[in-house]
């Protein structure tokens, strides 16, 4: 329990029970609770195969709570917002503010986050991450006040939330739930600031175990007539945070849509430690072979021949070995008895031997992949009125980032503090699959192995 936090002192707790909130916000048009046709992406996926507890370092059990999001695009929608909401992302903050308001009214002292997300799903995992990090989490009765919070939040341009004018101007009596006095002396403005107040309403230390997210992509460059230009997905940072411990982010090197680009993460001085070299949060950023659901997940299709999605749901669960207690039982469905490929290998009375059989069907990392991006789609129209592009190439290892040294100067963000990596699964197919090449992979770039033990 923190004992620094004045905000602890009012949750209610007894013992030492302790819980682990786990938070999975599925992709566009993604839905695995609405009783709709399709194939689990990676985020519902695993969902499904965390155990019900897990166990502690110090060997106690430990209940793991799970709250699954539908993407955006789901639900009792007309088809003109399903599409709008699709091709726009519109709604991503309406979704932000549900997981967040589900964190607040069931976090206590002690207990652990993870977040996770796929597609715009990571975007909204990632920026409920932010939101977390910089104001903290709220208490259940501070959330009336939720709406203004976060709404000072989400302008704060490039600022972080502690440096703007919001947070540091004088409380005024009858904000953010303190009652003006009758007499109208200053009463509650003993608490200075906003943000001075919120040190004392709110929990500002609470950090996040990890966010695992897949290919995040968000609503970026869209029209005001499409109702989402800056108010809906604009206020994500791509500067990882210190408050989170693990990052994990697998990436699409073969999509191409133009408002499918990557929103990569980065390390700026504040997650490295005083060497300038050694990181103090655990990022990783790998490339799969294949596009965007690939990666992801499929969300539709006869039979999924596709394989790297669950190359890239097995490196997750690999990344998360020691974080998270996950059913092996649930596992073998997902990875083991690869799901969705019934007509491609005979199903009935499958059991652990015909593993060997399932691999042979579709061998690893060459399955069919999905490119959406054509013509017949309509893909490259949504992405020539969101982003005037219909195409976007994307490039390993050239994303740029800066950070502010002074208030002048800047310096650009080292390649080492994106931490990226090309998982092998894309010069297996290389190797293997007959015409397959990347467009952005440099014929002259050389194949380097990861150091014994590392889960690359």
């Amino acid at each position: 329990m923190a004992t620094d936090c004045h905000a602890c002192t009012s949750v209610q707790f007894s013992g030492n029970v302790r819980k682990r909130l786990i938070v999975c916000c599925d992709g566009t048009f993604n839905s695995a609770d609405k009783g709709t046709d399709g194939y689990s992406s990676n985020v519902a996926r695993l969902s499904r195969v965390l155990s019900n507890f897990g166990t502690t370092s110090n060997g106690e059990k430990i209940p793991q709570v799970v709250y699954y999001q539908s993407g955006v695009g789901t639900g009792s929608l007309t088809y003109v917002d399903k599409a709008r909401q699709g091709a726009f992302g519109a709604s991503l903050a309406e979704n932000v503010c549900e997981a967040y308001n589900y964190l607040a009214n069931n976090w206590g002292p002690g207990d652990e986050i993870f977040i996770f997300g796929f597609s715009r799903g990571a975007y909204t995992a990632r920026s409920l991450a932010g939101v977390i990090c910089q104001v903290g989490l709220l208490t259940p009765l501070l959330m009336d006040n939720f709406y203004e919070i976060y709404g000072a939040y989400k302008n704060r341009g490039n600022q972080a939330f502690d440096e703007t004018t919001w947070a540091n101007d004088p409380l005024v009596p009858g904000e953010l739930g303190t009652v003006p006095p009758p007499d109208g002396s200053a009463g509650d403005s003993c608490y200075g600031t906003r943000l001075e107040h919120l040190g004392r309403v709110a929990h500002l230390h609470v950090t996040i175990k990890a966010v695992g997210v897949w290919d995040t992509v968000g609503s970026v460059g869209g029209p005001n007539w499409f109702g989402q230009a800056g108010d809906d997905a604009t206020f994500l940072s791509t500067k990882l945070s210190p408050k989170i411990e693990n990052a994990f982010h697998a990436l699409s090197m073969d999509e191409s849509r133009g408002n499918f680009p990557p929103t990569m993460w980065h390390m700026d001085s504040a997650c490295m430690e005083k060497d300038g070299v050694t990181p103090r949060v655990n990022l990783k950023q790998v490339w799969f072979p294949g596009y965007h659901c690939d990666v992801g997940g499929h969300s539709s299709g006869a039979v999924d021949t596709n394989s790297v999605d669950e190359i890239a749901f097995s490196w997750m669960c690999d990344q998360l070995h020691g974080l998270l207690q996950l059913s092996i039982t649930s596992l073998q469905k997902y990875i083991l008895f690869r799901i969705g490929i019934e007509g491609v290998v005979d199903t009935k009375n499958r059991n652990i031997r015909d593993l060997d059989a399932a691999w042979k069907a579709i061998s690893w990392s060459d399955g069919e992949l999905q490119d959406t991006n054509t013509f017949t789609s309509l893909w490259w129209l949504f992405s020539l009125v969101a982003t005037a592009k219909t195409a976007y190439r994307r490039i390993p290892g050239e994303t740029k980032a800066f950070e502010k040294i002074g208030k002048r100067e800047k310096r650009r963000i080292p390649y080492r503090q994106f931490n990226e990596e090309v998982h092998p699964s894309v010069i297996h197919r290389i190797n293997n699959k007959k015409g397959y090449m990347p467009g952005p992979f440099a014929k002259s770039w050389r194949y380097v192995e990861a150091k014994d033990g590392a889960r690359a």
